[in-house]
């Protein structure tokens, strides 16, 4: 009996894994097809935009203290 529930649980976690890595392998091939776009942004950009926002939104708090 116990040999069957690891089996079970041997057999969720190898299904977990295969789908997380086929998720993973379409994400990437789908970023690269729209990032051959001119008008489309990487990820890299989006986030680098999102810092320097909070960077601004530390920088006017700090400047509202003084």
């Amino acid at each position: 009996m116990l040999k069957f529930i690891l089996l079970l649980i041997a057999l969720w976690l190898a299904i977990r894994f295969v789908s997380r890595l086929i998720r993973m392998t379409f994400t990437f091939s789908r970023d690269d097809q729209f990032g051959n776009r001119p008008d489309s942004f990487s990820s890299s950009s989006r986030r680098a935009q999102v810092e320097e926002a909070d960077y601004e939104v530390i920088d006017s708090q700090i400047k509202q203290k003084k």
